[in-house]
């Protein structure tokens, strides 16, 4: 299963479902791409899959509206779809660099072009109290405890960081204040 939802951001690399499209459903939906609001997703999936996809979708209720589908085929037609996805595209780049800017000199990850930013937080600090003190900023990030899979595992002393959301200036304050909360001491120094 392709999730392509944020494909979109690097129209450069072909979906796999091209290269081996008898094997991967793929899945894709116009809320990243366009607008929140607009909730219309789509799945494409091989002819030998396609009955027991569609049974699975129609168990779940799930069927398109009709607004999300004349808005697509308009704007599509008249080429707002692709000037919202370079919009996007462009935003994702800056933010990025905002994100290089204020966190440059500790460990971070990311796909160029990408609303995410992945962290390995610098010792001492646990993901946990990491999280907790962010809050008490006023500043949400995710830890990575959240993508582990298995109770048993509770990930690396990473978070993530999505950047998508908040306008440039609150993100770059806000990643302003991580980046000196990562250079100071955390309130709790118990071990693991």
């Amino acid at each position: 299963i392709e999730d392509a939802v944020w494909a979109f951001l690097r129209d450069d690399l072909p979906p796999l479902a091209s290269r081996a499209p008898e094997r991967t459903v793929l899945v894709d939906s116009l809320s990243k791409r366009l607008s929140p609001g607009l909730s219309l997703g789509f799945v494409v999936a091989p002819a030998a899959m396609s009955a027991g996809v569609a049974a699975a979708l129609r168990s779940g209720g799930w069927t398109p509206m009709r607004f999300p589908l004349e808005a697509m085929a308009q704007w599509q037609a008249d080429g707002a779809v692709e000037t919202l996805v370079r919009a996007k595209q462009r935003q994702a780049v800056e933010r990025q660099e905002i994100a290089e800017r204020h966190l440059g000199d500790f460990v971070t990850r990311s796909a160029p072009g990408s609303y995410y930013r992945w962290w390995e937080l610098p010792r001492p600090w646990r993901a946990d109290t990491f999280v907790a003190a962010a809050a008490r900023h006023g500043i949400a990030v995710t830890p990575a405890a959240a993508f582990s899979v298995g109770r048993s595992h509770r990930g690396p002393h990473a978070i993530r960081l999505g950047l998508a959301s908040p306008g440039a200036e609150t993100l770059s304050r806000a990643l302003a204040t991580l980046g000196d909360l990562a250079r100071s001491a955390p309130d709790d120094l118990a071990q693991d």
